[in-house]
């Protein structure tokens, strides 16, 4: 069975988005952060109810369903699914099923008559259905979209299900949540122990023989009944098969150059935990912290869709790979590469991925993009060809691509390719007084970007790197700063250097300067004495200070050469001026 189009209504910010795999099963989802272009991506995965969250958590994932103003809304989420029937449906497939059920045998030939049906016309459309009533879940079933009459029984319910799990799969991967860890750990009440990770490694073992698991793994070493070697064996064979996987599908993708083989070692001591090493082609092994972004993402992306072992439908027609801002933070060249890779990948897959990056759109695979925008909270869906017709530039067929992503236009007197992030417009603007303050009115060979407040520098960073741009953030050094640095280090795989805080412990950018100096430039801009400038008189001063150039040589003569020296410092933190 084939995935053809989905239709999603209701869930979160959308009201209804359809989309359509029929074309081509390489899918791209174009968009701002915060479009919505995630919420879509979550809606066709939550179709298959294989990855709905433990029945405890259910009611908890409902809600996050339902849109969050609809505090008391009756309205139903819905995913509904178009599928190919490319294989006849057989009713053996479901026997056991149905008679533990204990279906009538006339029911049983009203499903006969009713699978005869949809195989005649080789397409079933089944919904996916997420009631609510006062705003509050209720369980979620499955339908037909069909005028048949078997649709009413009672039993239909059952069989859609039954034909979802037919169906093939769907893996949604997010790339910043999904690296390998360094450790993978088997006991379940360690700090650090991954479900979703040793879900993947049993699904590992599982591929390599149905009769393997980590649990049966882990007693080979029990200290009753030690077996040493038996577990060597059955590591060795889970190694040939993660190898031959890797061989068979990946080895010719480029980002896993550097990768030759890998393997999965155990560690049995009391802490019991699995690691996973990279050997080079000259035979050298690495942690997987040691080797490239790229070589990680796909190793990650490998095992997460392969191995995922609730996941394994064999035989089950193509599968789909939700990918969510794939690879984001690798370089400009890398992510053109991934193009390619992903074109190699729907040989036998399908393919929908999200993006704001300009170096991960296909324009060969242009028509099978969808923009994705959010206006006054509702997500709205629009295929390329529909969405140039309302874009009024008219300047080129690829120029709505650059509206709609606030690409810097093509202009080369802007320096767009070298920038730096501040946490706020007041920032920007003391950075463009001190920089001409510093360097002789010097024109600048970089662009700032000003974010909202520290925290929320999110969009611009990801922005930089989808651009491939030599960015740097700046930080004040408070405690909000120095968080907010280990946040987008981490999230990022940035280093010290991309994100830095004011030099001086605990300080703020009005306050790298003395208060003398702030009282005479403000005397300079309003020609009045102040005593005590305010952090708003302070940003009035160098907003004005911005815009008028004339009066920055008097400023250079009031502000001292230590004030001078530490933004100087700061500036040649970057890049040497």
């Amino acid at each position: 069975m084939i995935y053809k189009n989905f239709t999603i209504e209701n869930f979160k910010g959308i009201k209804k988005v359809s989309l359509s795999l029929r074309k081509n099963d390489l899918v791209l989802l174009l968009g701002l952060n915060e479009s919505g272009k995630t919420t879509i991506l979550k809606a066709i995965e939550a179709f298959d109810y294989v990855n709905d969250p433990f029945s405890e958590y259910m009611n908890d994932f409902q809600r996050t369903i339902r849109n969050k103003s609809d505090v008391g809304s009756n309205k139903s989420a819905k995913i509904t699914a178009n599928i190919e029937i490319d294989n006849p449906i057989k009713i053996e497939w479901f026997k056991s099923i149905l008679k533990s059920l204990k279906i009538e045998s006339s029911v049983e030939q009203n499903i006969e008559a009713f699978l005869r049906e949809i195989n005649s016309l080789k397409t079933v459309t089944i919904s996916r259905v997420f009631p609510f009533k006062n705003g509050n879940p209720k369980p979620p079933y499955y339908e037909f979209i069909t005028d048949h009459p078997f649709a009413k029984n009672k039993y239909s319910k059952n069989l859609a299900k039954l034909i979802v799990n037919r169906c093939p799969f769907i893996i949604y991967f997010e790339d910043f949540k999904d690296r390998i860890p360094d450790k993978i750990h088997i006991i379940r009440t360690n700090d650090a122990f991954n479900s979703d990770w040793y879900d993947i490694i049993d699904g590992l073992f599982y591929n390599t023989n149905p009769d393997y698991s980590i649990k049966e793994f882990n007693t080979y070493y029990s200290t009753k009944n030690p077996r040493h070697e038996d577990a060597k064996t059955v590591l060795k064979r889970v190694n040939m098969a993660l190898n031959k996987a890797f061989s068979d599908k990946w080895k010719d993708l480029s980002g896993v150059k550097d990768i030759h083989e890998t393997e999965l070692t155990f560690n049995h001591t009391s802490s019991k935990y699995f690691e996973i090493r990279i050997t080079d082609k000259d035979g050298t092994t690495y942690k997987v912290e040691e080797r490239s972004k790229g070589a990680l993402w796909y190793l990650s992306f490998l095992m997460k869709t392969e191995f995922r072992r609730k996941k394994l439908r064999k035989n089950h027609g193509r599968p789909i790979f939700l990918i969510d801002e794939p690879a984001s933070n690798l370089h400009s060249t890398a992510q053109q590469n991934m193009i390619e890779d992903f074109e190699k990948l729907v040989e036998d897959t399908s393919v929908i991925y999200s993006t704001h990056s300009q170096y991960l759109i296909s324009l060969d695979n242009i028509k099978n993009t969808y923009v994705i925008k959010r206006d006054s909270g509702i997500i709205t869906s629009s295929i390329w060809s529909d969405y140039i017709i309302q874009d009024k530039s008219n300047q080129s067929y690829y120029q709505p691509l650059l509206n709609l992503l606030n690409i810097i236009p093509n202009n080369f007197d802007i320096p767009w390719k070298k920038a730096i992030l501040t946490e706020g417009p007041s920032d920007l603007k003391v950075l463009n007084v001190m920089y001409s303050v510093c360097f002789n009115n010097k024109e600048k060979d970089f662009v700032i970007y000003p974010g909202t407040s520290a925290q929320n520098l999110k969009s611009l960073i990801s922005l930089n790197l989808g651009w491939g741009t030599d960015f740097f953030v700046l930080l004040d050094s408070d405690k909000e700063g120095v968080k907010a640095q280990k946040r987008y280090i981490e999230d990022y795989n940035l280093t010290e250097k991309q994100v830095q805080i004011l030099p001086i412990k605990n300080k703020k950018i009005e306050t790298m300067f003395s208060k003398t100096e702030k009282s005479e430039l403000y005397k300079l801009v309003f020609d009045k004495n102040k005593d005590k400038v305010n952090k708003k008189e302070f940003a009035v001063v160098f907003s004005i200070l911005n815009t008028k150039k004339g009066l920055i040589n008097r400023a250079n003569k009031i502000i001292s050469n230590e004030t001078k020296s530490e933004f100087k410092g700061i500036f040649n933190s970057f890049w040497k001026n």
